[in-house]
C-alpha cells in the first residue's frame, strides 16, 4: 500500500534519528548472528540504514519509496553505499560539506583583500550551518541558494576544479622530484665515501713503492709526506659537493619553474581595519603618553617604614601585590586636586538662580514665608 508524499513541508533531508545499526536490520529484522555477511547501506536522499538484502529486494526492479514509515523519499539502487562513520549525523555533515566545498571552491588567489576572502569563508560556513543544523525554512533557503550557485557559476566551478587538479598534479611532481633528488644525493655520497676509503687504503702501497724507488728522505718522512697528500686528496673528494648532482638539480628547478604557482591575494591590498589589527594591542588606544603624570615624577622607591614588610616579605609579593602600584595611586590621589581652581568653582556656583534666591531669603530673614514660583507641572 503506497503512501502519499508529504505536502507543504520542506524537501530538504532532515537529521537521521538513529545511528548506524550493528546487529538487526530495521526493515526486515534480520540478525547478524544468523547472517554474518550482512552489510548495512544508506542512501544520501534520506540516510535511513537497511541491510543489503533489503536494498536488493526492494530496489532491484527500479525506483521505489523508502520502506521507513515516516519517509516519502523515492530511492534508487545506484544511490546506496556503505557508511564510513557509525554516526549518521556525522556522515550527513561530511556529505554536505563536500557538496558545498565543490560549489564554493574559490581560493585566496581569487580575492584582492583578505577581508573579502574572510567574508567569503564566513558566508560558506553560514550556508553549511543552515544546511546541517538549521530549521526547515533555513535549510530550504540554503538549499535553494546552493542550487542557484551551482547553476549560475557552473563554468567558474569547473575552471576552479581544473585548476585545483593541476595544482595537485604539480605538487605531486615536485614531491617526486624532491624524493628522487634526495635518493641521488644519498647515492652520490655513498660513492664519494667509497672513493675516500679506497684512497686511504692505498697509503701503505704507495709508501712501499716510494721506498723501492729510493726517494729522498727517511721512511718516516716519506710516509708523512704521502699521508699528507692523501689527506688533501680525500678532503678534495669530500669537498666537491657533488657537481654532477648539482647539474641535475638545476635542470629540475628549471623545469619546475614552469609549473610553480605563488599562493596569495591578487594585489595584496590592506584596508585600514586590517592595518590596525596587525599592530600590537594598545589598551590605552594610543593615549598612553597623555596619561603620564606631568606635575610630578614617580620614583622607583620611597622611604616608608611600614611599607618595608610589603617590599621584602615574600608573603606580600607572591600573590601579586606591587608596592609600585600603591605608590603610583597614592601620588595620583595627592596631586589630583591641584588642577582645580576653587575660586572659579565658587563663581560658577554663585551664578545659579537657586543660590541667589537662597541668599536673599537668608539676608531678609524670610525663610518661613511662601516663595512664589511657577509650577512646572501646572
Amino acid at each position: 500500500m503506497s503512501r502519499k508524499p508529504a505536502t507543504g513541508g520542506s524537501t530538504v533531508v532532515k537529521l537521521p534519528a538513529v545511528a548506524l545499526p550493528s546487529d538487526i536490520c530495521p526493515v526486515c529484522k534480520r540478525v547478524r548472528y544468523l547472517n554474518t555477511d550482512m552489510e548495512f547501506l544508506i542512501n544520501p536522499e534520506c540516510y535511513h540504514p537497511m541491510c543489503s538484502n533489503c536494498v536488493t529486494n526492494i530496489f532491484k526492479s527500479g525506483p521505489a519509496q523508502c520502506p521507513y514509515a515516516a519517509c516519502a523519499k523515492t530511492l534508487r539502487l545506484r544511490g546506496f553505499r556503505s557508511a564510513f562513520f557509525g554516526d549518521l549525523a556525522v556522515e550527513r555533515e561530511v556529505d554536505i560539506r563536500r557538496r558545498v566545498a565543490a560549489a564554493y571552491n574559490m581560493v585566496e588567489d581569487d580575492f584582492e583583500t583578505l577581508r573579502n576572502y574572510n567574508d567569503y569563508l564566513q558566508d560558506v560556513e553560514d550556508l553549511t550551518f543552515d544546511l546541517i543544523s538549521g530549521d526547515d525554512d533555513e535549510r530550504t533557503t540554503a538549499e535553494q541558494k546552493l542550487l542557484s550557485r551551482e547553476q549560475a557559476f557552473r563554468n567558474d566551478i569547473e575552471r576552479n576544479k581544473r585548476r585545483g587538479r593541476e595544482a595537485e598534479l604539480s605538487r605531486q611532481k615536485r614531491d617526486a622530484a624532491e624524493v628522487e633528488a634526495t635518493r641521488q644525493r644519498r647515492l652520490e655520497e655513498q660513492r664519494e665515501e667509497a672513493r675516500a676509503r679506497a684512497e686511504e687504503a692505498t697509503i701503505n702501497a704507495e709508501v712501499m713503492g716510494a721506498l723501492a724507488r729510493g726517494e729522498s728522505g727517511s721512511a718516516a718522512e716519506i710516509q708523512a709526506r704521502i699521508v699528507a697528500q692523501k689527506r688533501a686528496r680525500v678532503a678534495a673528494i669530500a669537498g666537491t659537493h657533488f657537481p654532477s648532482l648539482l647539474d641535475a638539480e638545476v635542470a629540475n628547478d628549471a623545469n619546475a619553474n614552469n609549473t610553480l604557482s605563488i599562493r596569495g591575494l591578487k594585489t595584496k591590498k590592506t584596508s585600514d581595519e586590517e592595518e590596525d589589527l596587525s599592530k600590537p594591542y594598545d589598551p590605552f588606544a594610543g593615549l598612553g603618553s597623555a596619561l603620564e603624570p606631568t606635575r610630578y615624577h614617580l620614583s622607583e622607591a620611597y622611604p616608608n617604614p611600614w611599607l618595608e614588610a610589603a617590599r621584602t616579605n615574600a608573603d606580600h609579593r607572591v600573590p601579586g601585590y606591587s608596592i609600585h602600584e600603591y605608590v603610583a595611586r597614592a601620588m595620583f590621589d595627592a596631586f589630583a586636586g591641584l588642577g582645580i581652581n576653587i575660586a572659579d568653582e565658587k563663581k560658577d556656583v554663585a551664578r545659579g538662580p537657586g543660590t541667589v534666591v537662597a541668599a536673599e531669603a537668608a539676608a531678609t530673614n524670610r525663610t518661613s514665608e511662601k516663595i512664589n514660583a511657577d509650577d512646572v507641572f501646572g
